[in-house]
């Protein structure tokens, strides 16, 4: 009884605001955009300036560990400079805590591709794709963090460019996630992805190329389900790709190392058409 009138209670709390709300007397709210384990994320106007802008406010439940978390967030962003990486545009304070307000890109994600859209991409596109993102991913990593949420919802597109959003798990190259976040928001996933380095990055971008490469299988009749290697035909240099990634070879310990390789197998498609 007592955990369903705390879930309850926090479901309460939680409630998310409704569009017309102002924040602060100046961000008026116009949807929300998505809800995390610690925030909630809204498409705002500006009353000032007029723009869009996405503001991330602490779930009410989560209390002060919510807005350290923001806090946390404020700062990493404040250390990437790069065009399709938004931009963290204020921390605002006030009585309950605080949230932060960010560039807002409009765009589909590469989940609203695939799965509402349909689209459908070859293995050279997959390679090209990659190649874009892996230069957002390079960059977080080259100042000193891991990005640990490499996910299609988090990966938009927009106007033939590639953006890398939503920094609420990133840590430290080396940070221990355990001296972060609660319990609750432990990563349980695999030991691979769960590490503060490089390679677990890598990990994600691995399973986000599956998604790609999938998105053009077709399935025989009557054919069995199978591993990734038996169903999706796939070059030489891809599957190899995909086997270090997921650490089934010598796995990548630098994102230049495998932006280098997918560079190499994009010349031999080039070059055998």
């Amino acid at each position: 009884m007592f955990a369903w009138l705390r879930n309850t209670y926090q479901s309460w709390i939680d409630y998310p605001k409704q569009p017309g709300d102002i924040l602060s007397g100046r961000y008026r709210i116009l949807s929300l955009l998505g809800m995390g384990s610690y925030g909630l994320t809204y498409l705002c106007q500006d009353g000032q300036s007029g723009q869009e802008v996405a503001v991330k406010l602490p779930r009410p439940s989560k209390r002060a560990k919510a807005v350290q978390l923001l806090q946390r967030e404020a700062d990493i962003m404040q250390q990437m400079d790069h065009p399709y990486i938004p931009k963290l545009l204020e921390r605002v304070k006030h009585p309950n805590g605080m949230y932060l307000v960010m560039e807002y890109i409009s765009g589909r994600t590469l989940e609203d591709l695939i799965f509402e859209e349909e689209r459908s991409f070859s293995e050279r596109e997959c390679i090209v794709y990659m190649l874009e993102l892996m230069e957002r991913v390079m960059h977080v990593h080259e100042r000193g963090y891991i990005h640990r949420d490499i996910r299609i919802p988090n990966v938009l597109y927009r106007e033939g460019k590639l953006y890398l959003i939503d920094f609420g798990l990133a840590l430290a190259v080396g940070e221990r996630q355990e001296d972060v976040f609660t319990e609750a928001m432990l990563d349980k996933r695999a030991p691979e992805r769960q590490d503060v380095a490089v390679y677990s990055d890598l990990y994600d971008v691995g399973h986000l190329m599956l998604f790609m490469l999938y998105s053009s299988y077709e399935p025989q009749p009557d054919q069995p389900p199978g591993s990734w290697q038996e169903e999706l035909k796939l070059s030489p240099s891809v599957r190899h790709m995909l086997e270090r990634l997921f650490q089934m070879g010598p796995r990548y310990e630098h994102s230049r190392q495998f932006i280098l390789e997918l560079e190499e197998a994009l010349q031999q498609m080039e070059a055998n058409p």
